[in-house]
């Protein structure tokens, strides 16, 4: 087999490896067991527990036996997106890597460097003996990227550590002191379906950047499904349209970059065209700074079926009130949205509508609020509403011995200084803060951008710089 990366440097070698194993999210027992298997290879203790959690731990080295013990945590599962035409499966094949310009990325597909770059981290120190370090408690989570959920679910009585350096931060340079809490919200409603009336015709919504759902909201990016409202919209006040099937988005907490529309309509094509046209001139002009490349595509197609005429304009009223996108901001750091929604998927199956939306905020209320507000829009709607996951937020705290010792470690080792990070994502944090009263906490990781999205790029050059501050902060612990 040729290697991309460097076998000799251990975080090279182990994120390649990891390449090797599919481990989307809910699909993660692969990468599971082979952390299992790595420590029982190296001697090490191990526990794994019945959802794929799993926790190494590791002594002190020489010198270090007595001292406080450090949690480091990262999560193993990935967002798994490709670009349209690719053909890969994330349950099955290995990601086809490659280096440009200094970045790794992965062809057609996420990378995963969110946060196979912190398991490399931990598998790297857990191998390597010559590095002085307190007592290693790391734990791998699951579900990460899908709720939180393997740090929901951690048990706390396995974990002795009261200091945690969290390895799930892509800035390279900067260090979360606070994340949202969170909530999945789905709605849904079944449709009678009856015998088309009129031309049979598809929309779709494409040619939208997306991206993380907490980093990117505030930055007035296009949400297909919600320009797609506004199309149907328009186009329901100007003939008589009825909806076939609405189909659009992906993760929960990926903006979703496409949406297409199967319906009927008495006008002709020529004449829903030219409405379709001037839809996508506003919104490019809307969207000129963050999406100019959205597209609007009118095409002739053929249905067997539809919604009625009324239940059509409900639908589309229904989205069209949806909330979605920035709520609020901090009056403290002005940079930092403390509430948020993402109206992200739309699926129709056999008649049965059924959206799914990711709302954050740092504080319960703005949730409760939000949560009140899609009560209210699908009883109006008829829409059946459910609330899952609801996760806490890591509230800011002014001192933090830990976070001094890796802000001093990194001066050290790179000259420059470290930012500390308030931003609207919601990290494992919350469910750790809580699970562990006291706990001391800071985060770190190396430079990656377009995560959560095909674009993912991981700077090889922060990826070593920073494997050498995290060694010198672990021989200050």
């Amino acid at each position: 087999m040729g290697y991309i990366l460097d076998q000799n440097f251990l975080p090279e070698k182990y994120f390649e490896a990891i390449c090797q194993i599919p481990h989307g999210s809910y699909h993660e027992k692969p990468l599971s067991d082979y952390l299992v298997r790595f420590a029982e290879q190296h001697g090490l203790r191990c526990r794994q527990y019945e959802n794929w959690n799993v926790i190494i731990y590791k002594p002190g080295s020489e010198g270090y036996e007595e001292h406080p013990p450090l949690m480091l945590q990262a999560h193993i599962d990935m967002v798994c997106e490709k670009e349209d035409g690719v053909t890969h499966d994330f349950e099955k094949d290995p990601l086809s890597i490659y280096v440009e310009n200094g970045e790794l990325r992965a062809r057609g597909t996420t990378l995963g460097a969110d946060d196979g770059v912190g398991v490399a981290y931990m598998l790297s120190l857990l191998e390597d003996d010559r590095i002085p370090h307190p007592p290693l408690e790391c734990v791998f989570t699951v579900q990460e990227e899908v709720g939180l959920i393997g740090s929901r679910d951690l048990v706390f009585e396995d974990i002795t550590a009261k200091r945690m350096i969290g390895l799930d931060d892509m800035g390279g340079d900067t260090c979360y002191v606070t994340s949202c809490g969170s909530q999945h919200v789905s709605a849904s409603r079944d449709y009678i379906m009856a015998e088309p009336a009129g031309k049979a015709y598809r929309v779709e919504v494409s040619g939208l950047t997306g991206g993380h759902s907490g980093v990117c909201i505030s930055r007035e990016k296009g949400n297909a499904i919600k320009l797609t409202a506004r199309v149907l919209r328009m186009l329901s006040r100007h003939s008589a349209l009825r909806i076939c099937r609405i189909d659009g988005g992906g993760k929960d907490n990926a903006i979703p970059v496409r949406c297409s529309t199967l319906f009927t309509s008495d006008l002709s094509f020529s004449n829903l065209l030219l409405l379709i046209q001037q839809m996508e001139e506003a919104f490019r002009a809307e969207l000129e700074f963050s999406d100019p490349g959205v597209t609007l595509e009118l095409s002739e197609d053929h249905v067997t079926e539809t919604m009625t005429e009324m239940h059509s304009n409900e639908l589309i009223q229904f989205l069209y009130l949806f909330p979605d996108g920035f709520r609020h901001k901090s009056m403290k750091i002005p940079t930092l949205t403390t509430a948020s929604e993402n109206l992200a998927n739309i699926r129709t199956e056999n008649g049965r509508v059924t959206i799914r939306s990711f709302a954050r905020s740092e504080q319960d209320s703005y949730l409760d609020q939000m949560e009140e507000e899609v009560r209210i829009l699908s009883d109006i709607y008829g829409f059946v509403p459910e609330f899952q996951n609801r996760a806490p937020g890591w509230k800011y705290t002014e001192h933090s011995e830990i976070r001094n010792i890796l802000f001093s470690s990194y001066r050290k080792v790179t000259g420059r200084e470290m930012k500390p990070l308030a931003e609207h994502g919601g990290l494992e944090t919350g469910y750790i803060s809580g699970g562990i009263p006291g706990i001391d906490i800071a985060t770190f990781g190396p430079r990656c951008e377009g995560y959560h999205t095909p674009q993912e790029r991981l700077n090889l050059a922060s990826f070593r710089e920073n494997y050498e501050v995290l060694k010198e902060a672990l021989s200050r612990m």
